[in-house]
């Protein structure tokens, strides 16, 4: 061997060894590809809700938390050098926290110089090497709820008493519920394609129009061809192009009644709440005291909590300061959550839970049902879920309503009109307005609203127009 070439064989040995040179920098091309933010800067700070990034032939684009955004990227495979020019935003407000995280962020594309792709996993670096920004899979490790979907040939609206969910698990894995019942599948991802395998469903029943909205539902399912994701917005899509099924995150924008602490219900004088806002920061009242924080999602149902502090009241009211003492102590160890149609559950480290209800007038607000064995009687609540008015079986009616702990309730200033009917239908109403008058709690179950007085129920399915 030649002196030379010896040497540029030992050079590249020793450049093998130590990570540098003579090694290929090629990487794949981005194009087609689309990917969802993990991890800020080389601290890996988890980002508040969902930033994207797309390729497409030479066009970035994406949500950057608050707004959508568009530019144009140069890669180049053989050396991984990239840059981005020329991006824009649209002129969206939102919470200070998220449009100061979206500045950052899109400063951040403006300084990249190279990439790394590997497996599901995309690294943006500056000119001296440090990291960025990390991006992964788009869809592993999210859930999401339905908020509109398009079956074929008919006009649907999606019924708000179900909750209709969709889990990407890492492993490939899918899973959800439909509102009656619980579904599993396999999907499989590649640039902006989807693949969703046949779904197997358990096999309760609930009530027609939710059964409808099921069988709507899983058909659309064997109908997906590909995805987009906009400003936080999940959209599934045919082979077409055209959207089918929308859906957003689950928790964002929700708000939780607690009811149970390791199954044991809790019983205090100052409702205790949770509410996840959509910057990230969580927010409610405990048992005596006021607390926020942050929160953080990790998968498809890992979830932590961070930087929780509360007010310093003093109650004499020992069992409150107790509860409160264990709900803090849970609340700060929480690694995982689960959402069903009609509960939240929290699991700390140790195996400890805190169960939660929806706050039912953020729920009720502006919604239209009708009784489910007489269609013709229905019950209406105003934007604030504070008043009912509706049509008994003869008579108009309208009360005000004052809710307590758990779904409890209580009705004031029950009027109606006084219009006479035939026997059987003044009879029927009496029934009906006892119920409504003496109301105890409210809650849901397979798609209806079920109203109680503690004795009798009146069931309630979504009013259809």
């Amino acid at each position: 061997m030649k002196p030379t070439t010896a040497l540029l064989a030992a050079v590249c040995v020793i450049f093998l060894v130590f990570g540098a040179g003579c090694i290929s920098f090629s990487q794949p091309d981005p194009n087609g590809t689309v990917w969802k933010l993990e991890s800020i800067g080389q601290n890996n700070d988890a980002p508040n809700g969902i930033i994207t990034l797309s390729f497409s032939n030479g066009v970035a684009s994406g949500s950057s938390g608050v707004n959508t955004y568009a530019g144009t990227y140069t890669a180049s495979t053989g050396d991984g050098k990239l840059t981005f020019s020329g991006i824009a935003s649209t002129k969206m407000t939102g919470p200070s926290g998220l449009m100061a995280q979206e500045n950052a962020y899109l400063a951040d594309l403006g300084e990249v110089a190279s990439y790394a792709i590997s497996a599901n996993t995309l690294i943006l670096k500056d000119n001296a090497g440090k990291t960025l920004l990390t991006f992964t899979n788009p869809l592993e490790g999210t859930a999401w709820k339905l908020i509109s979907y398009t079956p074929a040939g008919k006009t649907a609206q999606l019924n708000a008493a179900g909750l209709v969910t969709l889990m990407f698990e890492p492993n490939g894995d899918l899973s959800g519920s439909t509102g009656i019942n619980t579904y599993e599948a396999t999907w499989k991802m590649s640039g902006k394609t989807l693949d969703i395998s046949q779904p197997a469903i358990t096999k309760m029943v609930g009530p027609q129009f939710m059964e409808d909205q099921e069988s709507d539902y899983l058909s659309l399912m064997g109908s997906v061809a590909g995805f987009t994701l906009s400003a936080g917005q999940l959209d599934l899509i045919n082979a077409a192009g055209v959207p089918i099924m929308s859906f957003e995150p689950i928790l964002p924008g929700t708000s939780w009644q607690l009811m149970e602490i390791n199954g044991e219900d809790i019983q205090t004088d100052i409702q205790t709440t949770l509410t996840f806002n959509e910057d990230g920061t969580v927010s409610g009242q405990g048992p005596v005291n006021r607390y926020a924080g942050v929160w953080h999602l990790a998968g498809t149902n890992g979830l932590t909590f961070s930087n929780v502090a509360a007010t310093m009241l003093i109650s004499s009211d020992s069992f409150a300061v107790a509860t409160e003492q264990q709900f803090f102590g849970i609340l700060n160890n929480i690694i995982n959550y689960a959402v069903t149609d009609n509960s939240l559950t929290l699991t700390d480290n140790s195996g400890d839970t805190l169960e939660f209800a929806p706050v039912y007038q953020n729920v009720l607000g502006s919604t239209a049902w009708q009784l489910a064995d007489n269609s013709a009687v229905t019950l209406s609540f105003s934007p604030d879920a504070s008043q009912i008015f509706g049509q008994g079986p003869v008579n108009t009616f309208s009360a005000a309503v004052t809710y307590n702990q758990y779904g409890q309730v209580s009705i004031s200033n029950f009027i109606s009109t006084r219009m006479g009917g035939i026997e059987a239908q003044i009879t029927a109403e009496q029934a009906f307005f006892e119920v409504i008058e003496e109301l105890e709690t409210i809650s849901f179950g397979s798609g209806q609203l079920i109203l109680s007085d503690g004795v009798d129920y009146l069931y309630f399915n979504p009013q259809m127009n």
